[in-house]
């Protein structure tokens, strides 16, 4: 067996996330300007319309002409809940990030029986007589025992779930895991949603104060709110842990399927860094550096280049350098030698070698044109005199077609150019730019 359906789970995941992701800012800039244009109909309605008045006793209300009632209650109730959307949106994302997790782990869960029927088989679980005869087959019975087995393992708290799994993987998984206090606090929070209003609880306190993730400033009755620093971060709390549980999950249980395991994880982190989230693409990175067996001396290579890559794009050169000088790459393919001399703004020597490299070579054309590790050798005149003499054609950009949320920014912008100051205090969207545009 392989993982492939690991891998399609994995990327069902992954895409909802980035769709509820990019969701947050869309629909937060859509409604931007009718929440303001519905306040200030109401606010230019009261002072042209209210008057205050004071009652022989000095108590102080407001009155306004008959007829005009029903438009001051129209104006309120727009004004009021367009209001209330910079709390309900946030807050109903939010509790979708997490409820995708549980989705998430619900096929996570049916794929592991598969792969191991072993672990249903010892199942405890019961059956009557009278549900027995209900079945066509034995395999229609162990399809309804997993079911129910999962069915009780999810109505547990997400603690219970990893220590579910590490019972039938008989390994821990939260050992070298940093970000488990914040994934405790994620859910603790969407339990607060979904049950409160949002309004901390005693059972909020007790399961964050036993896990030592509970912020001192939080207290009793204490409404939360879901800013979009906060958000951001569970989105990348989830994303790690589903990729790193995924794929601990793969090597565990299907060691002679280790190339795709290599490969697939490098997609994860190839995409990451496409889309310059270097900081989620390190932490994975990390990961899949600090694994025991890669598949072959390649792949562990491609994960030691990737990582200084993504060190490097992120501004953090001493780190980058110190990651590639780790390894003597005089031995290695001539892909991994000119990107150890791209790293090290090597340029003349890497130069050299793109001509040695050649036209049939181990890097092609479209690896120059979208291979983050060129993005700023790509500014440089002598790389595309290079690129010409290789390949005898002018360099030309290659179009990647954006994100709609990034096209629906850069339209509002040019629509209107003082949101643009705006879109960074209140959209948090990592930078995907063509390659004539990174830095």
């Amino acid at each position: 067996m392989n993982g492939k359906e690991l891998n399609k789970n994995l990327t069902l995941f992954l895409n909802h996330l980035d769709s509820i992701k990019d969701t947050l800012p869309m629909v937060m800039l859509l409604i931007n300007p009718h929440r303001t244009k519905a306040i200030k109909e109401f606010q230019d309605f009261f002072e042209n319309n209210v008057e205050e008045i004071e009652n022989e006793s000095g108590e102080k209300s407001v009155g306004f002409k008959y007829e005009e009632y029903n438009v001051f209650q129209r104006l309120k109730k727009n004004s009021e809940i367009s209001v209330l959307s910079d709390k309900i949106i946030p807050e109903s994302l939010f509790v979708s990030l997490i409820s995708q997790y549980d989705a998430f782990l619900n096929r996570l869960l049916k794929i592991l029986f598969e792969i191991r029927p072993e672990y249903i088989n010892n199942s405890e679980r019961e059956l009557t007589y009278s549900q027995l005869v209900n079945f066509a087959d034995i395999e229609s019975a162990r399809d309804y025992v997993v079911e129910k087995e999962i069915e009780t393992v999810l109505r547990k708290s997400h603690t219970e779930h990893f220590e579910y799994i590490e019972k039938k993987l008989s390994m821990t998984l939260r050992t070298d895991l940093p970000i488990w206090k914040e994934f405790i606090e994620i859910t603790e929070r969407r339990n607060l949603f979904v049950h409160c209003d949002g309004v901390v609880s005693s059972q909020y306190l007790k399961v964050c104060g036993e896990n030592q993730c509970l912020d001192p400033e939080i207290s009793l009755n204490q409404r939360l709110s879901i800013p979009i620093e906060y958000f951001n971060k569970t989105y990348n709390v989830l994303f790690e842990l589903a990729t790193k549980l995924t794929h601990t999950i793969w090597r565990k249980l299907l060691k002679d399927d280790m190339k795709e395991a290599d490969r697939r994880l490098n997609d994860v982190c190839i995409e990451l860094i496409n889309s310059r989230q270097l900081i989620l693409a390190d932490e994975i990175l990390k990961f899949a550096c600090g694994q025991k067996r890669h598949f072959n001396d390649l792949f562990k290579n491609v994960f030691v280049v990737n990582r200084a890559l993504s060190k490097y794009l992120n501004g953090d050169k001493d780190k980058a350098m110190k990651i590639v000088n780790e390894k003597d790459w005089s031995a290695s393919s001539d892909d991994f030698k000119l990107a150890h001399l791209t790293i090290s703004e090597l340029y003349e020597e890497a130069y050299k070698l793109m001509l040695k490299i050649g036209k049939k070579g181990e890097v092609s054309r479209e690896d120059y044109k979208t291979w983050p590790l060129f993005a700023r050798l790509r500014k440089e005149d002598k790389f595309k005199e290079t690129y010409k003499k290789i390949f005898d054609e002018e360099y030309t950009i290659m179009d990647i077609p954006n994100r709609p949320i990034q096209n629906l920014i850069g339209e509002l912008i040019l629509k209107n150019p003082e949101l643009q100051d705006k879109t960074k205090d209140k959209v948090t969207l990592e930078k995907t730019t063509k390659p004539e545009e990174e830095e």
